[in-house]
C-alpha cells in the first residue's frame, strides 16, 4: 500500500518507535483537537514494560520537538534577518532612486533656462545684426564731403 503524500519520512521520524501514527493500539479515540480523548491500554499490555516504553517514546517525543522548535526558531531569525537586510536595501535604493529623481528635475530645469538664455542671445544678435545693418546702410548713402 503506498503511503499518503503528507505522510513523509520526517512524519514517521517523529513517530513513537511502535510504527507509523494510527498503527497502534494503545490509543484511543480522538478528540475533535486531534488528542486523544481517553488513553485505552489493554489489561496484557499495562505492564511496567510497555510503561517504561511509553515513557522512552514520550522523551523521544519531546527531544524531536524540540530540536524541531530550535530549528524553527533558527529558520525565524534567519528570516527576519532577510527581511530587515531587504528592508535596508529598499530604503537605500528608494533614497538613492528619490536622489536621482531629484537630480533629472534639477537638470531638466537647468537645461530649459539655458534654452530661454541662447534664445535670448540669439534675438539679442539678431537685433544687432539688424542695427549693424542700418547703421551700414545709413554711412553707405551719405556722400563725403571735403
Amino acid at each position: 500500500m503506498s503511503r499518503p503524500p503528507w505522510k513523509s519520512q520526517l512524519c514517521e521520524m517523529v513517530q513513537p518507535s511502535g510504527g507509523p501514527a494510527g498503527d497502534q493500539d494503545v490509543l484511543g479515540d480522538e478528540s475533535s483537537l486531534g488528542k486523544p480523548a481517553m488513553l485505552h491500554l489493554p489489561s496484557e499490555q499495562g505492564t511496567p514494560e510497555t510503561f517504561q516504553r511509553c515513557l522512552e517514546e514520550n522523551q523521544e517525543l519531546r527531544d524531536a520537538i524540540r530540536q524541531s522548535n530550535q530549528m524553527l526558531r533558527e529558520r525565524c531569525e534567519e528570516l527576519q534577518h532577510f527581511q530587515s537586510s531587504q528592508r535596508e536595501e529598499k530604503e537605500f535604493l528608494m533614497q538613492k532612486f528619490q536622489e536621482a529623481r531629484k537630480l533629472v528635475e534639477r537638470l531638466s530645469l537647468e537645461k530649459l533656462d539655458l534654452r530661454r538664455q541662447r534664445e535670448q542671445a540669439l534675438k539679442e544678435v539678431e537685433h544687432l545684426k539688424r542695427c549693424q545693418q542700418v547703421a551700414g546702410a545709413g554711412a553707405g548713402s551719405e556722400i563725403p564731403q571735403e
